[in-house]
């Protein structure tokens, strides 16, 4: 059973008061129904509910058409700075207890109060959260604010004290002329002291300062007390003597004005100057529009070296992953002995390649190891060698290295690091081959033919012809050709059908041999039972060998071989 108070837009207003539900019951109504803003006075306790929050305050739904306001720091006795902690203790739709400070009827503001000291109630907020009091914050600021008076009275006090000082008049009663020797603020009180015979007739005045330290004016008037008989002494900050004629005094006067005019005859030539640039200062807008359209010609030019850090560093910008550009850069401060700007452009340049380009990023390690073998230590160099290997194929890296010592004559090192790397890279040919290469050139032809037998046993045995016939191009380039062509006869009788060795063969035979010695290893050759693919390509061989360095009877004989193999074949065939 409830009642209805109003049915407006399609909403229904219920109430459940027992006043309203049983208007004859006698019983106490314990809150007071308000209807208008005349049943509100002031301090007076009313219940209601909590409707919203905001930044103005708490608003507190006294009826359905009533509302009221509480101010936070009415809320709770506690100082607040995040108000979202009020949505939690005060949920919409709470009820609350609340007292009546103010009504205002003509703008119908009531200003409300949930205080325990008002309303009896506890507090809204626990103490346990331990939120500071506004009792206590007010007596903070109070004391903040007194310290700042304090502090600026301080201060004025200071400035008086600097800004008063002492000023002192001579009067000279002949011509009555006064001179101020300190020029300040204007004095409150002049007194004459009393001058005594030997004065000469000079007036003293002096200024007599008010000030509020009892302290400073004892001093003062311990100052004033002189002994009998003295006078009364002048301070100057000038000595001058007394003697003097008064035309001295005009000299410096007429230096200053001579001082004058010369400084504004010199500062003449200067204004003509400037009037003579404003003059032309289109001439010179468009002397430079004409060096700035060169500077950009200039830097449109494809064909354009770089000549300054400036030109390498929008080149590098341009093309961030080309290896060439970087070096180019890394090359321009070797030049200027510019050791440390070299390093830095060659780690920037490590930072900035794509990772994906691993050759342009291997380039610039080679480069750094280089500067480093050149300019560096044993100790920075091995830094950089270790961060490469970390970096890149250690192979490689090995490689290069070994490279840069034997290029830079350090042959201790070289072979030291070619030890290493036949430990760590036994089953890889080009260890092997570019160690023979080493030692060769070193004249170490013996130590050579060890190396190819350790090679043999380590490497596998598909790889043997190979390495001996890679061993035996190396001791034809830099060693022994007759040891040579000893291993090219012991792998072809060997391995007779292996087209490729003859080639190889041949070819080292045409530029190290004589035309007998080929001629002698074509007829071999050509006699061999092959397959017809790899007898014609021999053949051809052999027929464009005797265009090129024979004569017109041994191309004929070369064609008849060739001939003579096909019938053969052919009449085989046939049977």
């Amino acid at each position: 059973r409830c009642y209805i108070l109003s049915n407006e837009n399609g909403k229904i207003q219920l109430s459940l008061r027992q006043s309203r539900l049983n208007p004859k019951s006698k019983s106490k109504v314990e809150d007071v129904e308000i209807t208008c803003i005349k049943d509100v006075k002031k301090g007076q306790l009313v219940r209601g509910y909590v409707k919203s929050i905001t930044s103005s305050g708490v608003f507190f739904g006294l009826s359905p058409s009533l509302l009221g306001r509480i101010l936070f720091q009415n809320v709770s006795p506690y100082f607040v700075q995040k108000h979202s902690l009020y949505e939690k203790y005060l949920p919409e739709g709470k009820l609350l207890t609340a007292k009546v400070l103010g009504v205002n009827g003509k703008e119908k503001h009531i200003e409300l109060s949930l205080l325990p000291e008002d309303t009896g109630m506890p507090s809204i907020l626990p103490e346990s959260l331990g939120l500071p009091r506004y009792d206590a914050e007010e007596e903070k600021r109070e004391a903040d604010d007194r310290e700042k008076r304090e502090q600026l009275k301080a201060k004025t006090k200071r400035r008086i004290r600097n800004s008063e000082s002492e000023q002192v008049w001579i009067c000279c009663p002949p011509s009555s002329i006064h001179f101020p020797l300190l020029q300040e603020t204007k004095p409150k009180k002049r007194k004459m002291c009393p001058t005594d015979e030997s004065d000469s007739g000079i007036e003293v005045y002096y200024r007599e300062e008010d000030d509020d330290d009892p302290e400073e004016e004892a001093d003062k008037k311990k100052s004033k007390i002189r002994k009998p008989g003295e006078a009364p002494r002048l301070q100057v900050s000038v000595g001058f003597t007394w003697d003097e004629d008064m035309n001295t005094m005009d000299i410096p006067v007429l230096n200053h004005k001579e001082e004058s005019s010369e400084s504004e005859e010199e500062e003449d030539p200067h204004s003509k100057l400037k009037k003579q640039t404003k003059k032309e200062k289109e001439l010179e807008k468009q002397k430079k529009e004409k060096e700035l359209c060169k500077l950009e010609a200039a830097l449109m030019d494809p064909s354009r070296q770089p000549q300054s850090a400036d030109d390498f560093d929008r080149l590098v910008l341009s093309s961030p992953n080309s290896s060439i550009l970087w070096l180019q850069y890394m090359a321009f401060h070797l030049q200027a002995t510019e050791i440390e700007k070299a390093r830095a452009v060659a780690e920037r340049a490590l930072k900035t390649i794509s990772f994906r380009e691993e050759q342009e990023k291997l380039n610039v390690w080679v480069a750094l190891l280089n500067l480093e073998n050149m300019y560096g230590t044993e100790e920075t160099l091995m830094k950089v060698f270790e961060r490469a290997v970390q970096y890149n194929e250690p192979l490689k890296v090995f490689q290069h290295l070994c490279d840069i010592y034997a290029n830079s004559e350090k042959y201790k090192q070289a072979e030291e690091l070619y030890h290493t790397m036949l430990k760590r890279f036994r089953q890889e040919k080009s260890v092997w081959l570019k160690y023979a290469s080493f030692l060769l050139k070193q004249g170490q032809t013996e130590a050579t033919h060890r190396l190819l037998e350790r090679a043999l046993k380590a490497l596998p045995t598909k790889e043997h012809v190979d390495v001996i016939s890679r061993f035996a191009q190396l001791e034809f380039r830099f060693g022994d050709p007759e040891h040579a062509r000893a291993l090219f006869e012991s792998t072809l009788s060997s391995y007779p059908k292996r087209t490729d060795i003859w080639s190889i063969y041949i070819d080292i035979m045409i530029k190290h041999g004589s035309q007998k010695e080929v001629r002698d290893i074509f007829e071999r050759v050509v006699h061999l039972s092959l397959a017809p693919k790899k007898m014609k390509f021999l053949f051809k061989r052999y027929l464009d060998y005797e265009k090129k360095f024979g004569t017109t009877e041994s191309v004929l004989a070369v064609k008849r071989a060739a001939l003579e193999y096909v019938e053969t074949k052919s009449s085989l065939a046939d049977i």
